[in-house]
């Protein structure tokens, strides 16, 4: 009999990992990556020269090629070591790559034009001819088009603006970014750095919730603080004081430093004007982003900000009409309007989906169980179109593709009510997702998204209490990391034995506090669902 064959479409972080996972899994089929362009490393792993990552390079990097451990630099932020930087996450995919012997299976230049159902199986149209497989992975990704604005004003491309060389060839225009999302911020940075002369305007409908790379509290990186002891307590419960925290934090930044000492955080700001404005700024675009959908986003961009300081950057609301000249003042609706003779507009408002293109409409993301199983054709996965609510997606799709290999090596078996059980997580995130378009990405609270995978692989978050207190407290106390499932990987194991606990004794003492009330929501929650 002939193998049975596999094709994943994509290749990047997502595509990359999933390659891995079912070589490992299905060593008697024949499986094939296609990547459309001449690079393996995908959109993330060779942006602009200035890129700095919003996840650390601890929390991002797979268990079975984990190179990177939970340690602070030193120098108060200025090197930026815990982040990866420029091209160096692509280093790590091509290290990554390189190791497992990954490029032999990947073809290159090499697009998938389309992929219909045939019977059972899939056909995938490549280079104008037709190949059949058993099964398919879609890891195209969330960044794959991004989306335009219909405007008569000249806009800037994300090809220009990730552009090997920079951003120098753009000097002396009057520049409208519109979006609040981590590209669009990071988009209005660049172009407002003063050597290339430009007045640059971040368009905003609502406000954001911008949370700092390197959080006030302890001086250390913010994923550093967030261990699974505060990802226990109830989002509701989680987000409603997360709120308060940020806004007192902003607030009352001074005194948090002196009630959490730690590194003094490295500052570009150069006047006490400066600052009072960035802090003004970060305050009015907290307090308006009230929507529960923004926030619950966080923006870890928080680099535009000192900018807005400046007064580099001037934050408007939209545009007033086509002509992109007069524009309504930011969350003030009786304030008067802007004049800004704008000639080059950058659009940072999100990517459409590919999906649809790529199978005539008959594939979208709300039809995937989890987000990644197909909840009709048994044979269909997605890895990567996960959008994380504070969190990454490189290790969301190694759980992911870890869940797809299993279900596809028959060590877990697929739910046999997989319908149902789609049809209730779509009305859920229908309802607390209403102005996301589910059709094209799949919206996720990180760890307990991936704690959900887990229990359904059979995995555990380490040693439980009663096996070692001392390791069981460690793993609830230390950064939250996806390490903590694979344990059995030596590297995993290494990188997570060593990492102490970053959150203030303070802070852990009131969530220890919280947990009854944590408990009795919970309890509410479910009594209340049983009875919908």
């Amino acid at each position: 009999m002939s193998p049975k064959r596999l094709a994943i479409i994509g290749c990047g972080s997502s595509g990359l990992i999933t390659l891995k996972l079912v070589i490992d899994s299905l060593p008697d089929w024949e499986i094939r990556c296609f990547e459309k362009s001449g690079s393996i490393v995908g959109c993330w792993g060779k942006p602009h020269p200035s890129f700095v990552s919003t996840s650390t390079k601890f929390t991002t990097q797979f268990a079975c090629h984990a190179q990177y451990d939970a340690t602070v630099n030193g120098d108060g932020s200025e090197s930026r070591d815990e982040f990866f930087q420029s091209d160096e996450y692509g280093q790590y995919l091509e290290s990554f790559a390189n190791r497992f012997q990954l490029h032999r299976y990947i073809s290159l230049h090499t697009l998938v034009e389309q992929i219909v159902a045939a019977g059972d199986r899939w056909q995938l149209t490549v280079a104008g001819k037709t190949r059949t497989f058993d099964a398919v992975v879609l890891c195209t990704g969330l960044a794959a088009a991004p989306k335009s604005i219909d405007c008569c004003v000249e806009q800037l491309s994300v090809a220009e603006l990730n552009h090997p060389n920079g951003l120098d060839h753009v000097r002396g225009r009057k520049i409208v970014v519109v979006g609040g999302g981590e590209s669009a911020v990071d988009y209005a940075d660049r172009l407002a750095r003063p050597e290339l002369e430009n007045e640059v305007l971040l368009s905003l409908k609502t406000g954001i919730r911008v949370s700092p790379r390197y959080h006030p509290v302890r001086g250390v990186p913010s994923d550093f603080l967030r261990n699974r002891l505060m990802l226990s307590v109830h989002p509701d419960v989680r987000n409603y004081l997360g709120q308060i925290f940020v806004e007192l934090r902003i607030k009352y930044e001074p005194q948090f430093r002196r009630l959490f000492p730690g590194k003094r955080l490295h500052q570009t700001l150069e006047t006490d004007s400066e600052e009072q404005k960035r802090k003004e700024w970060t305050i009015r675009l907290t307090a308006a982003a009230k929507d529960d959908l923004f926030n619950m986003f966080h923006n870890k961009s928080d680099d535009f900000l000192n900018n807005v300081g400046k007064g580099r950057i001037q934050i408007v609301g939209p545009p007033q009409d086509e002509s992109w000249t007069r524009f309504e003042p930011f969350n003030e609706p009786t304030g008067e309007s802007v004049a800004f003779e704008s000639d080059l507009v950058v659009p940072g408002i999100g990517y459409q989906s590919t999906l649809a293109s790529l199978s005539k409409g008959q594939i979208s993301m709300d039809e995937f169980f989890l987000g990644c199983c197909h909840a009709e054709h048994d044979n269909l996965f997605a890895v990567g179109f996960a959008r994380p609510i504070i969190g990454n997606i490189p290790t969301i799709s190694e759980m992911q593709a870890q869940y797809i290999c299993r279900l596809l090596a028959g060590d877990v078996a697929r739910p046999t009510n997989v319908s149902e059980l789609h049809e209730i997580e779509t009305r859920q995130s229908t309802r607390r997702f209403a102005k996301l378009n589910l059709t094209a990405l799949y919206p996720v609270e990180m760890f307990p998204y991936c704690d959900r995978l887990a229990k359904m692989m059979g995995l555990k978050i380490g040693a439980s209490f009663l096996e070692s207190p001392r390791r069981w407290w460690k793993k609830w106390s230390s950064p939250a990391t996806t390490l903590h499932y694979f344990e059995d990987e030596p590297e995993a194991r290494e990188k997570t034995s060593d990492s102490r606990r970053y959150m203030p004794s303070l802070l852990v003492l009131f969530i220890l506090v919280l947990k009854p009330i944590d408990w009795v929501w919970k309890l509410w929650k479910q009594l209340r669902n049983r009875g919908k």
